[in-house]
């Protein structure tokens, strides 16, 4: 199997298949050390009825993650889990601020960000074994910082166009 190339964030194009599918393209990460490629669906980039934008990573070493604080105008849901043949194995120490307060997980888990809510950074402190870190959210932006983050251009929606 040939080896998929890597591309920025700026030039990302996963690719809708068919109506309501989107094949993912790897990607690198907006952090530099995230060496893995990611996969992220981009929402309404994609299709324009869809809202729900996801990125996945494989963290395999510390990392701090979304500085500086910030909040959003919609809510996100940040997972943590162990790899996919163990789930419920989390070996990690993580910290991230929400709100006034500092969360400290070693445990797999989600922390659900209320929208307007300050948060991060993301302080991964220690890794014992590879994991994986999603970020999920509702929104119709493409992006957590869309003033950061080039726009892409739209992705025609196949979904709606019917066979003659």
């Amino acid at each position: 199997m040939a080896k998929a190339k890597i591309l920025s964030f700026d030039k990302l194009k996963n690719v809708v298949r068919e109506p309501n599918v989107v094949e993912l393209k790897p990607w690198k990460s907006i952090h530099d050390t995230i060496i893995e490629p990611m996969l992220t669906g981009m929402g309404n980039i994609e299709i324009p009825e869809s809202h729900l934008a996801m990125g996945f990573a494989r963290i395999t070493q510390p990392e701090t993650l979304g500085a500086p604080t910030h909040k959003h105008p919609h809510d996100q849901w940040i997972y943590l889990i162990g790899e996919p043949q163990h789930f419920h194995e989390f070996d990690a120490d993580v910290e991230m601020r929400l709100g006034d307060k500092i969360v400290k997980v070693n445990y797999p888990c989600y922390i659900f960000i209320p929208k307007n809510v300050m948060h991060c950074p993301l302080v991964v402190k220690r890794v014992g074994k590879p994991f994986i870190f999603i970020d999920a959210r509702i929104s119709e932006e493409a992006s957590v910082r869309p003033a950061t983050i080039k726009k892409h251009p739209p992705i025609k929606y196949i979904a709606h166009n019917k066979k003659k």
